[in-house]
């Protein structure tokens, strides 16, 4: 059994010279293969192919889980071989700081993937200067707007918008969403057996699936039970965050205690403690991984529904008629858009990202909110026969200052300037300059 368990077990050096698809195997077979491949890729030069696995869309999750791993391992292991003085210290340290670089590269691939998707549910949208055009107009006039729209849905026949109660957080509407058949589980016997634990057995329970990385306990990812699972993550952060001596109960921070000078079972116990708050913060992120993954299916559900498929064409029909009414307001918003095309009618998102969108957005709808109609001729002003001049400010009382030298909230500060079309980018994350150095084995 031991020798079978030897054989599953990737070794640093193992991991360049295994093809992809071997790789993939391993993985499934035990995280802690996933975790080695992550630190070598961290620490030493892979083969594109084996980068490509990691960073790709299918694994770039599974790979910044293995890494948030391997930086907790790697730190709390490193801080036990300053107590212990091991000479593979300076080596850890070594790989410690190359895969909190690394964690830094799979966070931003992880934030481009999630905006590729978002691009993909705008598509035909907000991607092109007509669509675009359109909504914006729609939200600068919302009062001419919601009645064309009411019109033609009152002249289609469409079914009255389902109300849903307001939604406290995600948890509310993941369950709403089972509730309501938009997303089809069952609560089994075992998931109601989960739900009626008492609060210490279910973080328990918690406790167990964070110690235990091939087997992890899936009632736990159930839609139903994914509100407890993250109170009970918390809690256990909370119980954890002072004997693990962390930072907070979201990061373990730098150990504030030196532990040479502590008895060696004490140190041991803080050791341990960190340990498993790492661990804790690794399934924290899980958990908001799976929710996140529930709300983008509830949201393609949602879009996929017919009802709301008719009330978007409705929409697109109220925002033609509108467009029709203001045509000097629609050409106004395509004339600023112009700027941000790639070709002509298609927006170009590395230009129009979302900060400047949103900034061009705010000043259109300011400046076209009467109606987009030019604003009429102030009257001339008529000759007064006693006219005082304004009275002179008194020194050391500036205007619009309530203190002696600084401007008070929301004065003193001219209007933000929209931002123009920013110069292009290359796309992609940055390669990392790699130092290749030896396997560094931290004891657990």
């Amino acid at each position: 059994m031991r020798s079978t368990e030897t054989e599953r077990m990737l070794r640093l050096r193992d991991v360049a010279r295994l093809p992809a698809e071997v790789l993939v195997k391993r993985f499934e077979e035990d995280f802690g293969n996933l975790v080695t491949a992550a630190v070598a890729d961290a620490t030493r030069r892979l083969p594109a192919p084996v980068r490509r696995l990691l960073d790709g869309l299918e694994w770039h999750l599974d790979w910044a889980d293995a890494l948030v791993w391997a930086e907790g391992e790697l730190q709390v292991s490193a801080e036990r071989m300053t107590l212990l003085g091991d000479p593979r210290l300076r080596r850890v340290e070594g790989q410690l700081r190359q895969v909190r670089v690394r964690l830094h590269e799979a966070r931003c691939v992880a934030a481009d993937y999630r905006r590729q998707d978002r691009e993909r549910l705008e598509q035909g949208r907000l991607l092109t200067a007509r669509a675009t055009a359109l909504s914006w107009l729609g939200k600068a006039l919302p009062e001419e707007y919601a009645a064309l729209f009411a019109a033609r849905v009152a002249e289609l026949g469409i079914p009255p918008l389902r109300r849903h109660t307001a939604s406290r957080d995600v948890f509310d509407s993941i369950e709403q969403a089972v509730a309501q058949g938009r997303l089809r589980v069952t609560a089994g016997p075992e998931v109601t057996a989960l739900l009626e634990l008492p609060d210490d057995t279910f973080r328990a329970a918690v406790a167990d699936d964070v110690r235990e990385q091939n087997a992890r306990n899936v009632l736990l990812r159930h839609p139903l039970v994914l509100r407890r699972w993250h109170t009970g993550l918390a809690r256990l952060c909370e119980l954890t965050v002072g004997p693990a001596r962390a930072s907070s109960a979201t990061a373990l921070g730098r150990l504030p205690v030196d532990l040479a000078g502590l008895p060696r079972q004490e140190a041991m116990q803080i050791i341990n403690a960190r340990r498993f708050f790492c661990a804790v913060q690794q399934r924290r992120l899980d958990c908001d991984r799976t929710v996140r993954g529930l709300m983008a299916e509830i949201v393609r559900r949602e879009r996929a529904d017919p009802v709301n498929t008719a009330r978007r064409e409705a929409g697109v029909h109220a925002r033609l008629r509108l467009a029709e009414a203001h045509p000097e307001a629609y050409a106004r918003i395509r004339e600023e858009l112009r700027a941000y095309e790639s070709e002509p009618g298609h927006l170009d998102p590395a230009r129009l990202t979302s900060d400047v969108r949103g900034a061009l957005k705010a000043r259109l709808l300011a400046e076209l909110g009467t109606g987009g109609d030019p604003a009429p001729d102030p009257p001339a002003a008529q000759p007064s026969p006693a006219t005082r001049p304004a009275p002179r400010p008194k020194p050391g009382a500036p205007e619009n200052r309530p203190g002696r030298d600084r401007p008070g909230l929301g004065q003193g500060r001219a209007p933000r300037p929209v931002p123009g079309p920013p110069a292009r980018t290359a796309t992609g994350h940055p390669s990392l300059r790699k130092a290749a150095c030896r396997r560094a084995e931290p004891s657990r």
